[in-house]
């Protein structure tokens, strides 16, 4: 038997797993779709103007990283049940086979199925709503520029809530968003230390790693970004930090299964 991965094994585990979970999963899709119903309907329904790209790109994001990072945090949630633990460790396949089912459903599924609610519910209001005649509504386009930068957020969020879904055992969404917060802060607070003494100025505002470096001299604003080929420096540190991540996450799932 291969103790890394079977493709026979993996699909009757991920078969298993959807016959488990399949009603749970509907459930919330039914609930994200009835999120964006009423939200949406009252959105469409007290603004004058169409809708347009710019604020329905916002809805979309928002949304994706609340409903992806509360769902991540309960793909593992069997590891955190005393009452299911030991059925969920003992099940004959590997650790990775384990972890590649929950990442599939929580990433990849996750993002198909939500974008998928997301444009019929969208195209749906806008069938709804009669606009003026010198008003068109347009759904927004996921090749737009930028877009991309928040799918990559959101593989960070992911990766960072299926650690933390793997390593506390109970209220693993509360405790996950109570540790990144405390890092975010931690992370905000070393960075603007670090940029006052390279800069040596005391008017430097709070600052994330690789954020825009804002502050004032002689009651004038400055703002420094990172542009050009130097952005992208940024991106693939972004991608290796959720590989890592990811990685990770793998292993401590790997020591529960030990």
């Amino acid at each position: 038997m291969n103790n890394f991965f079977s493709l026979r094994r993996f699909l009757r585990l991920f078969v298993k797993h959807t016959a488990e979970h399949y009603r749970a999963y509907l459930m919330s899709v039914a609930v994200l779709a009835g999120v964006m119903l009423l939200g949406g309907w009252f959105l469409f329904f007290i603004i004058l103007d169409a809708p347009d790209a710019g604020l329905q790109t916002a809805i979309f994001v928002i949304l994706m990283l609340i409903a992806g990072t509360i769902f991540t945090s309960t793909v593992f949630s069997d590891f955190g049940d005393k009452a299911k633990a030991v059925n969920a460790l003992t099940l004959p396949a590997t650790s990775f086979e384990k972890f590649l089912v929950g990442w599939l459903y929580s990433y990849p599924i996750f993002l198909v199925v939500y974008t998928a609610v997301f444009y019929v519910v969208l195209w749906g209001l806008g069938a709804t709503r009669h606009w003026g005649p010198n008003q068109h509504f347009n759904g927004m386009d996921l090749k737009q520029d930028g877009l991309y930068l928040m799918f990559i957020i959101f593989s960070v969020l992911h990766a960072v809530t299926l650690f933390g879904a793997i390593f506390f055992e109970k209220l693993q969404f509360i405790k996950t968003g109570f540790a990144f917060f405390i890092a975010y802060a931690a992370a905000m607070i070393g960075n603007t230390l670090l940029l006052k003494v390279l800069t040596g100025l005391s008017t430097v505002k709070p600052a994330m790693p690789f954020g825009y470096l804002n502050f004032d001299i002689s009651g004038k604003y400055y703002s420094i970004a990172v542009m050009g080929g130097a952005s992208w420096v940024v991106v693939i540190i972004m991608v290796l930090a959720t590989l890592l991540i990811w990685a990770a996450a793998y292993y401590r799932l790997k020591e529960k299964q030990v």
